[in-house]
Order: C-alpha cells, then structure tokens, then sequence
C-alpha cells in the first residue's frame, strides 16, 4: 500500500508540474492528397454514463491525418438491444433515409442549398489544384482538364469515409470503490499543493469513480463513399452547374436522383479500451476524453492494417544524418517492427498523379514519438520528440516533402 500510495503521489506532482494546453501539431508539409472523414458517435441513452461518452465525444479534435469531412451530425441514438439485432443493416437504413452520400458530395462541391449551383474551390484546395483550371466547365473541354477532374475524383472525393462509432459502457464499479479509498489519502497529504485536503479528497474520489468505473467498448463501422466513372459522368453531365448560371432541370436531378451516390460498406473493427493511466489526469472529464480519444485512434489504426483502400499518406518532416523524420507516432500504431515505403508525387503532362516507392525505412528505438492524446499531460519524455525518426532500409535521395505509407514488408 505504501509502494502504491508513493508511486501516486510522483505521479499526481509530476502531473501537475508539467501541465500544459492540449494542441495538435500540424505538419509542415500539408502539400499532399489526403483522405477526408467524417465520424459519427452511436450513443445509447438508456446506458450508464451516456451523457459523459457524448460530452465527451464532442469534444474531441478531429483526426489530423484526415480532411476533416464533417457534416452537421455528430451523434445519434440508438438502444443497445437495437444495436445488437440490427447493427449494420440499422446504419445502412439511417445513410439511405438521411441520404449521407450525397451530402457528403454536396459538401466537396460546396453546393449552395438556395440556388443548387456548385463549385470546386474545395477540390481545388485539397488537390492542389489551380481553382480556375479546376473549373468543370473548362475541364471537360481539354485532356488535361479531364484528367485533373479524373485525379480530383479518385484521389479525393473516392477516398471519403464515414466511421460510425457504437460506444458501450462498460461498468466496474467494485474497482471503483477501492481506487477512491487509496486517492482520498492522497488527498489528505498533498492537499497543500493544490488548495486544500478536503477539495482534492473530493476531486479524487470522482477520478476515481471515472478511472475505474471507465471503461469501453468501441466497434466501429467503415463506410468509403463510391465515386465512379459512371457516378462521376452522371454528376457532371445532369446535375453540376456553377453558382452564376442556375439551372432548375439540373437542380431537380440531383435532389431528386437516389440511385447515383452511395456510401459502400468497407468493414468493421470491434475493441475495449486498455487501462487508463492517472497522469494528466485533473478532472473525471478528462478521463472520458482520453479513454475515447486513445480507443478510437486504435480503432483506426486496426481499420487501416485491415484495409488497404483506408491506408493514410504522410509527408517526410525532414531528412538528416541520414534519418528519416516524419510527424506521426504512437497514435497511428507505430512500433518497432513498423515498416514504411517513401513514395514520390509525379504529376504528367496532362496533370494526372501518379506515386513512385523509393525507398523503405523503420523506426529506431528510443525515437518513437508518442504523440497520443494527452501524452504531454502525462509528461512522457517521447511525447516531446515532435515527430519520429527512421532509419532507411533501402533507397536513397529521399527528401521532405515525399510521403510516406506504412507497408507490411
């Protein structure tokens, strides 16, 4: 008891001596094709702690990995026995009725729900394309006009997914009860520090309870939006048109059209989050956030080993003493047996992407950056690296700005 009670109270000074805001670090080299995600929270109301897991939720930054795709929706409900016997044909119902495709269309051509016209500033500025030269009606009379509508499409608007989480509660209030006991004799000895026994018994013993008792289960859901050739010739030629020239027979098409866009099934990955550890943690909310945050990020990570078509590209952050850099971590599941291959952007003559491998590297120990959620609250020495490096393995003249993608040899 002595032991534990000593290795608390490190723990909670060390936390509160290193404590800093929450923030994400962006790459310097954005300059690439990445996938868009839209995640949706499937809350049982009728559960324990529901209210806690949807605050929780709502507050959480989106992935940084992924242009963030979001619609209004963040959540909906559903019984956890609906869940159980419906499950995924319960979801396709909800995407078909709230017709979920083709808003998420409606969203990268930034359509006006006034008039119905659209525009592709969006495309333009997730592709790097010049906005004008992006333009449908100039592309689709020139070669390389198709082949920048053709690379929009594949590479941007095909790689579109929606995630659905279904979060359960798991309860284990018996551990609960003695992890409040051991804080509230925390509480009476490093109460000083933080203005008072008596506050810090009571902040204790909620941690507790939310440590404890806090615990998830996480299955979620992998839909890509389809976004065809002939989905593409449909939107193109019967319902695109710009926001100075209206066409009422164009805007009846797409409102009324219910066969063209869709969201395709990918596949499922089902978890329970692991232990949560006590450093950084100040308030029972910021258990539900860490717990949710850390669970989901694994879930993506399975999602993406799983399924080649939801695999992520990353910039190279730098290149020196022939180490590779590049801002990604423990959060997207990198270990020491991780391998990457370096890819290189071509753009042809008529404006059509294409990747080239250069090279493979893998991590070096030690240098493994853990950039999960909240790992500066916990006061992790890897959480300060800002990005993790890599040795090559193969090829040669790699630079910054190339990209990376996790490989399986």
């Amino acid at each position: 008891m002595k032991h534990i009670l000593n290795v608390i109270i490190l723990s909670a000074i060390l936390s509160f001596s290193c404590f800093t805001a929450f923030c994400q670090r962006k790459s310097i080299n954005e300059n690439y094709n990445r996938s868009s995600l839209y995640q949706i929270l499937i809350s049982h109301p009728e559960l324990k702690m529901n209210s806690e897991i949807v605050s929780a939720y709502m507050s959480l930054p989106v992935q940084d990995k992924y242009n963030d795709h979001s619609l209004s929706l963040k959540y909906i409900t559903a019984s956890q026995k609906e869940s159980k016997k419906n499950g995924k044909e319960a979801i396709d119902e909800f995407i078909i009725k709230n017709e979920i495709a083709k808003r998420l269309v409606s969203k990268w051509f930034n359509r006006d729900y006034t008039d119905g016209g659209f525009d592709v500033n969006l495309i333009a500025e997730r592709g790097n394309y010049n906005a004008s030269q992006s333009d449908v009606a100039i592309a689709l009379n020139s070669q390389r006009g198709l082949a920048m509508l053709s690379d929009a499409g594949e590479n941007l608007i095909g790689n579109t997914f929606v995630i659905f989480n279904d979060v359960t509660y798991i309860d284990k209030e018996a551990n609960a009860q003695a992890a409040k006991a051991v804080l509230q004799v925390l509480g009476a000895i490093v109460g000083k520090f933080v203005g008072g026994a008596e506050s810090i018994a009571k902040l204790g013993s909620s941690i507790a309870d939310a440590i404890s008792g806090f615990t998830v289960k996480i299955e979620s859901h992998l839909y890509r939006l389809e976004w065809t050739e002939e989905t593409s010739n449909f939107f193109y030629q019967n319902c695109y048109y710009d926001k100075k020239t209206v066409n009422t027979e164009k805007k009846q098409n797409y409102i009324n059209d219910k066969e063209h866009f869709k969201l395709v099934y990918v596949g499922s990955y089902s978890s329970v989050s692991s232990k949560t550890t006590m450093r950084g943690i100040y308030k029972p909310e910021d258990v539900f956030r860490k717990v949710l945050a850390r669970s989901i990020d694994e879930n993506i990570v399975s999602l993406q080993r799983k399924f080649e078509v939801f695999k992520v590209t990353v910039p190279v952050y730098s290149v020196k003493n022939n180490m590779v850099c590049a801002q990604i971590g423990l959060k997207e599941g990198i270990d020491l047996n991780s391998r990457f291959e370096v890819l290189e952007r071509n753009i042809d003559e008529n404006g059509k992407t294409t990747y080239v491998r250069k090279g493979v590297i893998k991590p070096i120990k030690g240098k493994i950056w853990d950039n999960r959620f909240m790992a500066t609250e916990e006061g992790t020495n890897e959480a300060n690296l800002n990005y993790t490096s890599f040795e090559i393995v193969s090829g040669k003249d790699i630079y910054p700005g190339m990209l990376l993608r996790e490989t399986k040899f």
